[in-house]
């Protein structure tokens, strides 16, 4: 990695030392330590990190098992780059490690770790529950090769760590894998998410010769382990075999895709089929997700005809907790986020220990804090799930620089103020974890950020009926 192959922060030594457990006396304590100064005879910080591990006996993040170079390169990028906005007090590289958002003691990070640039609003496939109703042609000017080129541009400039392709379909564009080229000579990280309907074998072969296999990945879209299952959720019959083509051409190109599902009442019961699926095709990482009340799913009666009741999204997340330390080192099921699944579960909620009266030190995303999203026709928004919101919008990269957007912290306001709990969240115990879970899908059926997230079905010790702004509460004996 470029800026990253012949000096380590000491940052990142002081990591390693603290997480060694005392076994750190030879580990080297100078500023600006070199790697052939290690005498470990590594080239990169992938390497570093793997040797470290060996030479120490040490697991960096105890969670994920071995080192996540992922993450120990974005904190080296972070504490290189000073991406902190200061307010009345600092936020150490330790916090910033922790946290990656602002933690209550800086409003923002001084530029985004992430920005989501959506390339079009067009994609054929018509999944059913789309958060931006992709599909045939907006009617929209989306942005030129030479304006994301521009915003590229100044990514660069503004330290930006990653930028994420999305669209609706970014394949849809004939000129992607030439911006994935532009990426890249930009020091960026890549990640793209797509329905894989579109990867041919030649395709797949440029991305794996263009991406870094360390740090880029490619998240393919798979709502189950049967034609019938997956097409129904995505609209369109035959979208299967031309996904699970897409994600095997990638594979033979030395590619490892993420595999990302949405949990409906269409699905759901299928999960456990798709397991051993997954790892019989080789994929490694699998990410569930929550239907979101977004997009064709807003405003309608489809949301509550395909959302989970308390007892199928229990069942569910019981499986995957289960299923997730069954296939340590095998399989890896996406960490628990507020914003995919809040404290409802009694499984989740058995891993945690309960913090009556303590606030969260951070929200439950950084959407304006640490990341930004900019849509297809360069409106800029906090997250990209607030596309149907005309009113949450910030700007447009067609107006003013993401530099400009980004330091106008009063265009921010209403993301980089904390939010006081309101309704159920404010006496829960489990409110420290959850940090009231996503605001958009709170605003999209309340019209208030603040408002419990309707996706939570635990009533709080003292509560009883029905939770506020939610389903019927899920009682926990």
């Amino acid at each position: 990695m470029k800026g990253l192959s012949n000096s380590i922060d000491q940052a990142i030594l002081n990591l390693v030392r603290e997480k060694s457990s005392g076994k750190n006396a030879e580990l080297p304590l100078k500023q600006n330590v070199t790697l052939s100064e290690l005498g470990l005879g590594v080239l990169d910080i992938y390497d570093l990190i793997v040797a470290l591990e060996d030479r120490y006996q040490i697991t960096i993040d105890e969670q994920e098992g071995p080192a996540d170079a992922w993450t120990l390169e974005t904190l080296s990028r972070c504490v290189k780059r000073k991406l902190l906005q200061k307010s009345s007090q600092t936020l150490n590289w330790k916090d910033l490690f922790e946290n990656l958002i602002f933690s209550g003691k800086v409003r923002a990070l001084r530029t985004p770790l992430t920005v989501h640039l959506d390339l079009t609003f067009r994609c054929n496939s018509r999944c059913i529950f789309c958060y931006d109703s992709s599909g045939a042609d907006h009617g929209r000017a989306e942005l030129t090769t030479e304006e994301v080129k521009r915003i590229l541009d100044e990514c660069e400039e503004m330290d930006v760590v990653e930028v994420q392709f999305g669209g609706g379909e970014p394949f849809m564009r004939e000129d992607l894998l030439d911006l994935v080229a532009y990426t890249k000579k930009k020091n960026l990280r890549i990640f793209i998410l797509t329905n894989g309907t579109l990867i041919t074998e030649e395709k797949a072969h440029r991305l794996a010769a263009l991406m870094d296999r360390r740090f880029d990945n490619i998240q393919v879209s798979l709502d189950g382990a049967r034609p019938e299952i997956h097409d129904k959720q995505r609209g369109v019959s035959g979208n299967f075999e031309k996904a699970l083509a897409g994600i095997r051409n990638l594979q033979q190109s030395g590619l490892s895709p993420v595999v990302n599902t949405v949990l409906t009442k269409l699905n759901y019961a299928h999960i456990p089929e798709m397991i051993p699926f997954l790892i019989e095709e080789g994929i490694q990482v699998f990410r569930v997700l929550r239907l979101q009340p977004l997009g064709r799913c807003l405003n309608s009666s489809l949301y509550d005809e395909l959302k989970l009741t308390p007892e199928q999204s229990e069942y569910i997340f019981e499986f995957l907790f289960e299923k997730r330390e069954e296939l340590f080192g095998q399989l890896q099921i996406s960490k628990d986020n507020a914003c995919i699944f809040p404290m409802s579960s009694r499984t989740l909620r058995s891993r945690v220990l309960p913090q009556p009266g303590r606030e969260p030190v951070s929200d439950a995303c950084g959407a304006g804090t640490s990341k930004l999203a900019v849509g297809p026709d360069g409106s800029v928004f906090p997250c990209s799930y607030m596309y149907e919101f005309p009113e949450l919008r910030v700007g447009s990269v067609r107006e003013n620089t993401l530099r400009e957007l980004w330091d106008r912290d009063e265009l921010w306001t209403l993301y980089r103020n904390r939010l006081t709990p309101t309704g159920k969240c404010r006496g829960c115990e489990y409110l420290y974890y959850c940090k009231t879970g996503c605001r958009i899908i709170s605003y999209a059926i309340h019209g208030d950020m603040g408002a419990p997230d309707p996706g939570c079905y635990y009533e709080p010790a003292g509560l009883q009926g029905v939770c506020e702004g939610g389903d019927q509460a899920l009682r926990v004996a």
